[in-house]
């Protein structure tokens, strides 16, 4: 456990010469956050869950830092270890630093006007270099790779192998609607509800900046879209309008512009089929997987959502 190597922490980052206390925060798919108050103050220590190359963690922590120092949008500040690196190496863990902000949970009914306001001022931070376009968010699972999938979840008696089947006519679909990226520069690539989080006393923070890299604005503003507006013409419009007027430069144009949407959604369901399908799979592991495929399906892609959409917010910007 992190818990037991605190003191390397500390040196590591030079955040104080005593813990006064440290408690786990949260948890994602990429790594967990703790809590730790020594001290010097209160520090977010991310602790990963899979191994990164300082390179990619330090081109993040750069453009994560340009936007904090832009003050136009509240983010986390990253921390340096003493020997310049954004990533340290702590016994067998991998962890980041970062300036503690107290958040409150997800909240996807937050103020449309609000977000959008948010996201145009992360979209107005130009900062160079950034990390190159990932498949990730540019690439379709392909009909092959489906039907493997849906054949070895069968065979493993995966309870959401027949949801699965219903679900892949719909993703090859709208992977077909996909587009290349064209208008690039930094982005956060990962504008979830749950990376843009209410503050005890006001506004939003955008976290997780992990992920940031090349991308298309005007393909990253339809998930933003998507998980604060849902169905509700009134907060489309309210949100992408609240964008256009402060100056968020994106501007939506066609099916196309939901391409980083359709590839994620498309990558999130492979990955937990493939994660619950993995030979090493623990009961955990699997659990999880479950639960993953149960979110996509409580909140599903469909082509009638996408066309809606670009319906409501026609002739805004």
């Amino acid at each position: 456990m992190l818990a037991d190597h605190t003191d390397q922490v500390l040196r590591a980052f030079g955040l104080g010469s005593r813990v006064v206390d440290l408690r786990l925060a949260g948890t994602g798919e990429q790594g967990q956050v703790w809590r730790l108050k020594t001290t010097h103050g209160v520090f977010a220590i991310k602790e990963t869950f899979r191994r990164e190359n300082e390179p990619d963690a330090s081109a993040a922590a750069d453009f994560q830092e340009a936007v904090f120092l832009a003050g136009t949008v509240p983010v986390p500040r990253p921390l340096r270890a003493l020997s310049g690196r954004t990533l340290a190496e702590i016994g067998p863990h991998q962890v980041r630093a970062y300036e503690w902000v107290d958040l409150l949970p997800m909240n996807q009914a937050a103020d449309p006007v609000l977000i959008g306001a948010t996201v145009a001022a992360v979209h107005r931070v130009n900062h160079e270099p950034a990390r190159p376009l990932h498949p990730w968010y540019t690439e379709p699972v392909h009909a092959q790779r489906w039907s493997q999938l849906h054949s070895d979840a069968v065979a493993a008696g995966a309870p959401f192998a027949a949801a699965l089947a219903d679900e892949i006519p719909t993703l090859i679909k709208l992977a077909a609607l996909m587009e290349p990226p064209e208008r690039l520069q930094n982005c956060h690539r990962d504008l979830w509800a749950d990376n843009i989080l209410p503050m005890p006393a006001g506004g939003v923070c955008v976290i997780d900046w992990d992920n940031c890299g090349l991308e298309d604005p005007a393909q990253e503003l339809p998930m933003v879209l998507f998980d604060f507006a849902g169905e509700d013409v009134v907060r489309m419009r309210d949100l992408l309008g609240s964008y256009v007027d402060s100056g968020g430069p994106a501007r939506l144009r066609g099916r196309g512009a939901f391409t980083m949407v359709i590839a994620q959604f498309g990558h999130f369901w492979e990955s937990a089929v493939a994660a619950y399908l993995s030979p090493n799979a623990s009961a955990d592991l699997r659990a999880h997987s479950i639960e993953r495929a149960n979110m996509l399906l409580s909140q599903p892609l469909r082509l009638d959502h996408i066309d809606n959409t670009l319906d409501a917010v026609a002739g805004i910007g």
